[in-house]
């Protein structure tokens, strides 16, 4: 029966597979938190972006709403469902408009846009060729907990406020 030495070639590749199987655990270790950090930026932008879409789309739809005559309550409605994914209680919709007289006002001394008429008749009070303007705030709240908050508006509440407005001209 033939005895092997334990100090041979084959005790050497032992070695050497133990040393290469902790040297990829330490690097698995410094790699890991960079990549989940990573990842968890990936999402939170994805989300961010996709309610960023959404509050455009809404503020269009409802810019157009304006734009055709619709009372404040039917643009409140078309841009609440325009964005669908979004939770319209903490949708803040501003509706202003502005009259050309030889310039442009900005929009701090813009009139709040308001209806006139009742039943059949009823239209926002914004004159032909008026401005409208849909001006829509959401916080959009990070999923990410702390890891993001720096980028918050309200790191305790951890909350991103997003704004976006569409202004059409009133037909």
């Amino acid at each position: 029966m033939r005895q092997y030495s334990t100090k041979g070639p084959s005790a050497r590749l032992k070695v050497r597979r133990q040393v290469i199987v902790g040297s990829i655990s330490v690097e698995m270790v410094l790699v890991t938190p960079v990549l989940l950090v990573l990842l968890f930026g990936i999402i939170e932008f994805g989300l961010a972006f996709k309610d960023i879409a959404m509050l455009r789309q809404a503020a269009r739809e409802g810019s157009r709403a304006g734009a055709v005559g619709a009372v404040t309550s039917a643009i409140t409605d078309r841009v609440t469902a325009s964005a669908a994914t979004l939770n319209p209680e903490n949708l803040e919709i501003e509706m202003k408009y502005r009259v050309y007289a030889g310039g442009w006002p900005s929009w701090d001394q813009a009139a709040t846009l308001g209806d006139t008429g009742s039943g059949a008749d009823a239209q926002n009070n914004a004159p032909q060729g008026a401005q409208i303007r849909i001006r829509i705030t959401y916080p959009h709240s990070l999923i990410s907990g702390r890891l993001f908050s720096h980028w918050a508006d309200d790191p305790e509440g951890q909350t991103m406020t997003l704004v976006s407005s569409a202004t059409m001209r009133r037909e």
